[in-house]
């Protein structure tokens, strides 16, 4: 049924196999291809899979309705005997974080709203284009965020100006 654009957009491991739409929300059903996968513990690479479980995870909002991804993933067993674990679940922190109910990108967006608003003024813009989210997140979501700062690309490095208004030369700043 046309679902070939859907998948553009997310990993090559995921099989889009139904839409649904209502006039609030768009949800799209999603499962697994993958037929092995490598134990977390261990690193294992195994292929015995014993059930499936659905993980449901709010993305960007697709023609002014929320989006929502209903994940369909495996429960693979571990073979190798000296290991802790027993069953682990499939990999999918490129999509989305541990135990987290929204996809990657949707956390980055929410990072910016709350890095550049108030965490209630982030929420109401947020409810406008279709993301429920609350103020408490958006606060958390910027608590935790981290500056990530490339050394190898500064190729200069500003004065401060308030120096200028202080009388401080830059000989006595080196």
């Amino acid at each position: 049924m046309g679902f070939e654009i859907i998948e553009e957009f997310y990993p090559d491991y995921l099989e889009n196999i139904d839409i649904e739409i209502t006039d609030e929300k768009v949800v799209l059903f999603f499962k697994t291809k993958r037929m092995s996968c490598k134990c977390p513990i261990c690193g294992e690479l195994s292929n015995t899979y014993r059930t499936y479980y659905t993980r449901k995870v709010q993305d960007l909002p697709m023609i002014d309705r929320q989006l929502f991804l209903n994940l369909k993933l495996k429960k693979f067993k571990c073979e190798n005997n000296q290991c802790e674990t027993n069953m682990f679940t499939e990999d999918i922190s490129d999509l989305v974080a541990k135990n987290s109910r929204r996809t990657l990108r949707l956390d980055k967006l929410l990072t910016k709203v709350s890095l550049i608003n108030s965490a209630e003024e982030g929420s109401r813009i947020c409810k406008s284009q279709n993301i429920d989210v609350s103020g408490d997140t958006l606060l958390r979501l910027s608590k935790n965020w981290e500056i990530t700062i490339e050394e190898d690309e500064i190729i200069a490095v500003g004065v401060d100006d308030f120096a200028l208004k202080k009388n401080i030369t830059m000989e006595q700043l080196l």
